[in-house]
């Protein structure tokens, strides 16, 4: 009689060992069946994606010309077309940037070439000096050829990157530290052949790119540059109009003060200077003739 008191027991235990033995399989089987309905439903995708563009295969035309190019220009929006025109910016930038890098370079290299070499001819001042005066000039013609070689490249960079209007990629910072860099080169490259007025349209967009570049001294004082170039060039030769005069002088002394206010801060000796200076330059723009 003690042996039949187990038996219910380990019926028990047999029947939950075989129980939990199948109720693996049944979840698999289970999942199995959940996991179906979303791979057939890619499968179908994909089967319609093919059947779309085998469709499209059947317009293709190498001649074709679109008369409205709203839908052509969809494709800026794209991320492919973003990347694609991100990558071809980043190459004409270091293409820009190595050309600099060589000419300093071999400008060093020749600086050091003619301080070494010996000139048995020279037996007055005025000689050496005129020698000096030549080197000098080979120098500017190296710098000039390589940074008007240098623009080229950075305009191309600026017009790929002006090619992309993918919102993703205009927000992120890779973008804009990209156009940064590209549009800082540019400008110093320019700013140094003599293109003074071509650099202020640059340079606001450098600054509207995010806030944190408004907080550098240099553009400010590039823009200064800049529009004091514009105010003089005005007063020179007497062209445009006195609002066109007003406007390149309050232009002016605003970067002019807000690089100062960066470089020492307000309230510091240097910045009062400034604003005497402003003062008065804004009273002579006003007062009349």
């Amino acid at each position: 009689m003690k042996s039949f008191k187990f038996f219910p027991i380990v019926l028990m235990t047999i029947t939950g060992m075989v129980f939990a033995q199948q109720n693996p399989a049944g979840n698999a089987s289970g999942n199995q069946a959940q996991q179906q309905p979303s791979a057939t439903a890619a499968q179908d995708q994909n089967q319609a994606s093919d059947a779309k563009t085998q469709k499209e295969e059947l317009w293709v035309n190498p001649d074709y010309k679109s008369y409205v190019k709203s839908l052509d220009s969809l494709v800026k929006l794209g991320d492919g077309y973003a990347q694609n025109q991100f990558r071809l910016a980043l190459t004409n930038f270091q293409t820009g940037k190595s050309i600099i890098m060589k000419m300093r370079e071999n400008v060093q290299k020749y600086r050091e070439e003619a301080e070494t070499s010996r000139h048995m001819d020279e037996k007055w001042y005025w000689q050496t000096l005129d020698r000096k005066m030549s080197e000098e000039r080979v120098i500017s013609e190296k710098k000039a050829r390589a940074k008007m070689k240098a623009v080229n490249y950075f305009t191309r960079a600026i017009k790929h990157l002006d090619e992309i209007e993918n919102k993703k990629m205009l927000e992120s910072m890779d973008y804009k530290d990209l156009t940064a860099n590209i549009y800082r080169e540019w400008i110093i490259a320019q700013y140094d052949l003599g293109n003074l007025p071509q650099t202020i349209d640059i340079l606001k967009r450098y600054l509207a790119l995010d806030p944190k570049f408004e907080q550098e001294i240099g553009p400010h004082k590039y823009l200064a540059s800049a529009y004091g170039f514009q105010e003089k060039i005005l007063t020179k030769y007497g062209s445009g109009t006195e609002q066109d005069l007003i406007y390149f002088k309050k232009k002016k002394n605003e970067h002019l003060l807000r690089a100062t206010e960066l470089m020492y801060q307000k309230g510091s000796p240097e910045y009062e200077k400034i604003m005497e200076v402003i003062n008065e330059d804004e009273i002579i723009a006003i007062s009349p003739p």
